[in-house]
């Protein structure tokens, strides 16, 4: 079998991916019940928690 005509075979034997990512992202139109936070809070909370844990090391040196 020449190296041309295994090409094109396995070419015929694979199908592309479906345009919508075979399922890696999902976007769903539901709203689910629960806490909805926005991304700034969750960042802003992050930072402040930072500085709290880096405060109360410097204050409370043993």
């Amino acid at each position: 079998m020449s190296r041309s005509s295994r090409k094109q075979k396995t070419k015929r034997d694979t199908s592309p991916m479906p345009a919508t990512g075979a399922g890696l992202m999902r976007y769903y139109d539901e709203d689910l019940p629960g806490v909805k936070i926005g991304p700034w809070y969750v960042v802003a909370s992050c930072i402040i928690l930072i500085v709290a844990v880096i405060v109360g090391n410097i204050v409370y040196i043993v």
